[in-house]
């Protein structure tokens, strides 16, 4: 088939003001795009993903100013449209010479993240013909493609009031469509959809996804989709294109693609898919009635004392739409509750009112024990009541990365001698340290959504209100924003979090709030949510993959309740784990390997500087190699899936570190006693990395083939399915198989403790 983008060896990096040069945003780029297929393009946050977009719409290098003897620093490679040659470079006189060459209008769509972007506040008719006027059609032509494209999306039954309706009285997903229907009536050879469902409520996700799919079936133009959900990209993408720091990495199947040993070297999966297969399909591994009896253990947190209590709030747009319905609602001290229901039930406004961040609303609010609802009083409620909002871009400015925080510093009255420690402090929670003098606008719309968060974080409130946490993260990204917003969490802080992210109210959450028409109808536990099929159908709700399949396996019998995230699941496979094959590692054993893994450390690294050791599980092998290698410089790394307060987390926990490690031109050897899943040590080794700059060695006792890391050295390897008894978790093991009933595993101990 005949091309519709060909990238040749392209390469491409952001001119900068301060003249400094910046890393490639692309590198040396390969692609072909077949006509007529629909081409998804993942990644990490700021891999490059929609530059490359704006790459193939004809806007860069087109609109970027580029110094005529900067040229090679910046553009190197070529592009092609649809066979023509938009980009090229070449030299000329020993100087780089860059010719660029417009897209024909109409050829190429690029429809963005946010819809309402695209509208003013015309008629529905006159924004659809928007774009079409621009080809001097007849009206009888204009008003055909307009029927077909509204056709293709399912949305033909507006035309007749089309007229008079505005895009803004149309639901998130709806305006999503029509800007797709816009791009569609002038007939383009490639619509380019980045990220189009990022924003939107469940339903209006089918909504879109559906769009797509009709158009791949009835209209054959190409489809550039750009998308960071994989339960997505499977059923819509023909291929699928995976990005890391600019480069193009892995192009095939997306079956194959999150199929692949490799592909976590570059993006970030959801636990538990290595498990249930990319499509949810467990496999032979798992057998049912291995795990009938398994109880899921969730631990409640008390409620503290009334923190913020709401009374009859009302809020009317000027256009006379009622946003907020005589709404009440308590929420408590400490508590972590997400705030959900379909798009325009006024979730964003009830959090910009309690936040001080919208005025003209009737009603009281009492937040610690003051009213805050007059004019004058509101201002505590700003101080104390901090506020993400979903659009970066209404809440990050222009300059610095560092002028952004220190913007909101500014306004706290802390000491000024402070604000360098506590900004530097913030942006390192969102992993934007290094970026601290860029510019603003050179970073991505996920970058600039965690430095709206560290802006916020950094003024210390007592409740934060993130609005969308996950838009414009890719897993890892979202991961470790709601990872973060938990610790903050922890420390006593309460937060609420709006989201059309039903994983993380599964994930993080244990009291979730359904809004709709302006008011709350629902407030429980996302577990009584997620059961309830007639309320999530009148939400414009629905349950996340995980919690989909558990429900399955509930309705069948095989549960007794269903299972919320990934933390449960692998509860449940930890369970069905400890019915099968069991050995005993007692101390004599560990001191017989510890001087067996010491010979061959010696023979094979030579003498470690130090060594570092993990709590607790390499603590006993960690002592007893620096006694056979004769190391004394032997400290603890404190590594666990608990919080301080005994909560349990998705993801390893590393404890600071704040011991110095040797700069010679030796190594430290990392010890623990198993390598099971291998993401302790992975976390561990990936923390000392940043603390030293020797060489990290990682040993264990046992490996399991499972292990997501392999240990430069161990003793032997055992099944993935053998359970591993050291002699120091004798009773922690015993009390969890006599919870379970394991009287396999119960007979075990008896024999050999």
């Amino acid at each position: 088939m005949k091309g519709a983008v060909q990238i040749s060896n392209f390469s491409f990096r952001f001119p900068t003001i301060t003249g400094i040069r910046k890393e490639y945003t692309l590198r040396n780029v390969n692609l072909k795009i077949t006509r007529g297929e629909v081409f998804g393009i993942t990644g990490g946050t700021g891999s490059g993903k929609s530059t490359l977009c704006y790459v193939i719409a004809g806007l860069i290098p087109q609109q970027v100013k580029i110094p005529e003897d900067q040229v090679g620093e910046h553009v190197s490679g070529s592009v092609e449209i649809l066979g023509e040659k938009i980009v090229g470079s070449s030299k000329s006189h020993n100087r780089d010479v860059l010719s660029v060459k417009g897209i024909k209008e109409g050829r190429v769509g690029f429809v963005k993240q946010e819809p309402e972007s695209y509208f003013s506040h015309r008629p529905v008719l006159e924004e659809l013909s928007f774009n079409l006027d621009k080809l001097h059609l007849s009206k009888k032509e204009k008003e055909q493609r307009i029927k077909g494209a509204l056709r293709i999306v399912k949305m033909e039954g507006i035309f007749k009031s089309a007229s008079k309706l505005t895009p803004f009285e149309l639901s998130n997903g709806e305006q999503q469509r029509l800007v797709i229907a816009s791009f569609l009536a002038m007939k383009p050879d490639i619509l380019i959809l980045d990220e189009p469902t990022s924003d939107l409520d469940p339903v209006g996700k089918g909504e879109v996804i559906d769009a797509i799919l009709a158009m791949k079936k009835d209209s054959g133009i190409t489809i550039i989709l750009v998308e960071q959900d994989p339960e997505t990209l499977i059923k819509l993408a023909d291929r699928v294109a995976v990005m890391n720091k600019g480069e193009v990495v892995v192009v095939d199947e997306p079956s194959k693609v999150y199929s692949r040993g490799d592909i976590k070297r570059f993006i970030d999966l959801p636990e538990l898919m290595e498990l249930i297969g990319p499509t949810g399909e467990m496999g032979e591994k798992f057998a049912p009635e291995r795990v009938k009896g398994f109880k899921v253990n969730r631990k409640e947190n008390e409620k503290g004392k009334v923190q913020l209590q709401i009374k009859g709030l009302e809020y009317l747009y000027e256009d006379g739409t009622r946003a907020l319905n005589n709404l009440n609602l308590i929420i408590h001290e400490g508590e972590f509750l997400s705030l959900v229901g379909p798009n325009g039930s006024g979730k964003s406004t009830i959090s910009k009112i309690i936040s001080g961040n919208l005025s003209g609303w009737k009603g009281k609010i009492n937040f610690e024990g003051e009213d805050i609802s007059g004019r004058g009083r509101r201002e505590k409620g700003r101080k104390y009541i901090g506020y993400v909002f979903q659009n970066p871009d209404q809440q990050v400015l222009q300059g610095t990365v560092k002028d952004e925080i220190f913007s909101s510093l500014s306004k706290t009255g802390m000491d000024k001698g402070s604000l360098q420690d506590i900004a530097e402090d913030a942006l390192r929670k969102v992993n934007l340290r290094d970026r601290m003098n860029d510019d603003i606008n050179a970073l991505s719309r996920g970058e600039k959504r965690r430095l709206a968060l560290a802006s916020v974080i950094a003024t210390k409130p007592t409740m934060l209100v993130v609005d969308e946490p996950a838009t414009g993260q890719d897993y890892k990204g979202s991961t470790e924003i709601m990872d973060l917003l938990a610790e903050i969490n922890n420390g006593g802080v309460t937060v609420v979090i709006i989201t059309h992210d039903m994983r993380l109210v599964a994930e993080y959450t244990r009291r979730a709030i359904v809004m709709k028409e302006g008011g709350i109808i629902f407030d429980g536990t996302p577990e009584e949510l997620f059961q309830n099929d007639e309320l999530m159908e009148e939400s414009s709700l629905a349950p996340p993959q995980l919690v989909r399949i558990s429900r399955k396996l509930k309705d069948s019998g095989v549960l007794q309740d269903i299972l919320l995230n990934a933390r449960e699941w692998l509860e449940m496979f930890r369970f069905e784990s400890e019915k099968k094959n069991f050995v005993a590692l007692k101390f004599v054993d560990l001191k017989r390997y510890a001087r067996e893994l010491a010979a061959d450390i010696l023979k094979r690294f030579g003498r470690p500087e130090s060594i570092v050791y993990i709590e607790r599980g390499g603590m006993v092998i960690g002592r007893l190699l620096s006694d056979f290698l004769s190391v004394r410089k032997v400290y603890p790394l404190r590594a666990s899936y608990y919080t301080e307060d005994g909560i349990p987390m998705t993801h390893v926990h590393i404890s600071d570190f704040e011991f110095s490690l040797s700069k010679s031109e030796g190594y430290t050897l990392l010890v623990d006693d198993i390598a099971d899943t291998g993401k302790t040590l992975k976390a561990a080794s990936e923390e000392l990395k940043k603390k030293a700059s020797t060489k990290i060695v990682t040993a264990t006792v046992v490996y399991k083939p499972q292990s997501v890391f392999k240990p430069d050295i161990y003793v032997y390897e055992v099944g993935n399915n053998t359970w591993i008894v050291f002699d120091y978790e004798e009773i922690e093991t015993l009390s969890r198989f006599m919870r379970k009933d394991n009287k396999e595993g119960l007979k075990f101990m008896e024999d050999n403790f």
